[in-house]
């Protein structure tokens, strides 16, 4: 309880997104129970957790929850999602995998009785933000097309790693360049850097052009891995990690 971010509006938006995709979810299958649709109610669990925790949100926020300091407020505040995304979740999932969601649940809170006595989970419709979503939506259609061209740097074997891979994309949406720089876009790749730019030339039936151009230059951090222009040779820290480690 101590580490948790009470206010919404102080969490990074990578988590508030999440808490949006989450109350968005929240009303569809309140409506799924309403109509008696459970197929629709199981594939939007389904989804949820394959596509936008875990080959998204977690992923993202490994190298956070594993490296920043206790009280980093983005650490904070991921573990407040985390906190949320369980107590939600286990709910959403008692009524369909009965068995599983109960051993969840005891796991947790041996002394707190059985899952399926608990309510409805609270969650508030107002995280949701339809123009964060839309924003989202583009930097996650930009982010597949990232992670395509790193794949294919590994395939090539230009690259061991996506932490070492060096990424140029080019698009003709002016609000997408812009989006892409109002995060870190580079920490939502997973990547060394991304640089993301725009450009107009009218004659490109493409609406986005990547390119590549192979293996950083920078060393390794030898604690979070990532490979950074602080880092004077492979193995010693970043500032990030040397503050966490030594204060």
């Amino acid at each position: 309880e101590a580490e948790r971010v009470s206010d919404v509006a102080e969490m990074p938006e990578l988590e508030r997104y999440v808490l949006h995709l989450l109350a968005d979810m929240d009303a569809k299958l309140r409506q799924a129970v309403d109509d008696f649709d459970f197929n629709t109610y199981v594939r939007l669990i389904s989804d949820f957790a394959n596509n936008d925790l875990s080959a998204f949100f977690f992923d993202i926020r490994k190298d956070c929850l594993y490296c920043d300091a206790p009280t980093s407020l983005k650490r904070r505040a991921y573990r407040t999602v985390l906190d949320t995304l369980f107590h939600a979740l286990v709910r959403y999932a008692a009524p369909v995998l009965v068995f599983t969601a109960e051993e969840v649940w005891g796991t947790r809170y041996p002394d707190e009785g059985s899952v399926h006595f608990l309510d409805w989970p609270e969650v508030d419709a107002g995280w949701v933000d339809e123009p964060m979503g839309r924003k989202w939506s583009h930097l996650r259609e930009l982010r597949s097309a990232v992670l395509e061209a790193i794949e294919q740097m590994r395939r090539e074997k230009l690259v061991g790693s996506s932490l070492e891979a060096v990424v140029k994309i080019r698009v003709k949406d002016a609000m997408l360049s812009e989006r892409a720089a109002s995060v870190d876009f580079t920490e939502i790749c997973i990547a060394a850097d991304v640089e993301v730019s725009g450009f107009t030339d009218d004659s490109v039936e493409e609406t986005r052009q990547v390119s590549y151009s192979g293996r950083t230059t920078h060393h390794k951090c030898g604690r979070c891995w990532r490979h950074l222009l602080e880092v004077t040779e492979d193995g010693t820290l970043c500032a990030r990690c040397d503050e966490v480690v030594n204060g």
